[in-house]
This record gives C-alpha cells, structure tokens and sequence, in this order.
C-alpha cells in the first residue's frame, strides 16, 4: 500500500497484487479462469504507478473521484484478465473509493452501466467520473488492510456480482 498525500490528506492506493487478488476473488465466484499474461501484468502495474501519479494537483475529494474513475476505465476497457475485467473494475474502485472515506454501492444502475460501457468503448473516463462523482458519499475510512477491504466488497455484493458473471 502506497501513500501519497494530496494536501492534507493521505491517499491510499491500491497495489498490483492487491489487484490482481481482486481479480483472483471475482472470477472465484463464477468458476472462471483467473489470469494474465506477463505482458498484461506489466500494463498492470504501470496502471497501477498512473493511479498513484493522477490528480495530486486536486483537491482530496476530487483526486479519489478521478483515480477510482481512472482505476476502473482502464481496468474495464484494458481487458488485461482472462476473464472478469469489468467486476474486477467494479470491485477495486469500491475498494479504492472505501480505503479513502467514500461509499458508493454497486448495485446503482447507472455505476454498472458506466463501467460495462466503458469496457465496450461506448463510455469515457470523464462519464465514469461523473458518475462516482454523483453517486459516491463520504464514509469513515476502512482501516483494514486492503485484503479486509477487498474480502468486504466482494462478499457484500457476492449475489450480484455472480449474476453479473453468468
């Protein structure tokens, strides 16, 4: 986990393994392969030094709005897993946005509409923005590790995260 201060305030940001466990739990509920070549795993861990680099000009608000938006687009539109890249984008930017004081939940439509067309091309990162942006709130931040946090996405939202993978 890498900090980096925004102001006043610490970001806490996601790892490459921590990315990829996230990858690992999601496919876990469907059966599918878990998986990523050796040149995905570099794209992967590029993205995650790029989410670490964004936004630090912003204010603490506006740069956890625009690194989960950035974590997710490029998760879903990278296509770097076997299989699951948009419930992974979904999961690590709940993660990411939870480890920094924010709550969003999953199941809002317009969330899981802007992440799917954001894996299909038909959404950009400035709509996935706008999106977290309305529908994030401010919460207390999750002082678990980022495996607590990931395990508590995942299984807070394990039914609907299986129907989103059948």
């Amino acid at each position: 986990m890498t900090r980096q201060p925004v102001g006043k305030k610490i970001v806490h940001h996601m790892d490459f393994e921590t990315l990829v466990t996230v990858n690992r739990e999601v496919v876990a509920l469907t059966g599918e392969p878990h998986g990523y070549s050796e040149a995905d795993g570099k794209k992967l861990s590029g993205l995650v030094k790029e989410v670490e680099l964004r936004a630090d000009n912003q204010d603490f608000e506006e740069a956890i709005a625009e690194k989960a938006a950035f974590l997710m687009y490029r998760v879903a539109s990278g296509q770097y897993f076997k299989a699951g890249n948009k419930r992974t984008a979904l999961v690590a930017g709940l993660a990411f946005l939870s480890k920094n004081g924010f709550a969003m939940e999953m199941k809002k439509e317009e969330f899981v509409t802007a992440v799917d067309k954001a894996g299909i091309a038909a959404a950009d990162l400035d709509d996935l923005y706008s999106v977290i942006r309305g529908l994030a709130t401010k919460s207390k931040s999750d002082r678990k590790g980022w495996e607590g946090v990931v395990k508590g996405v995942v299984e807070s939202n394990r039914e609907f995260l299986t129907r989103l993978g059948s």
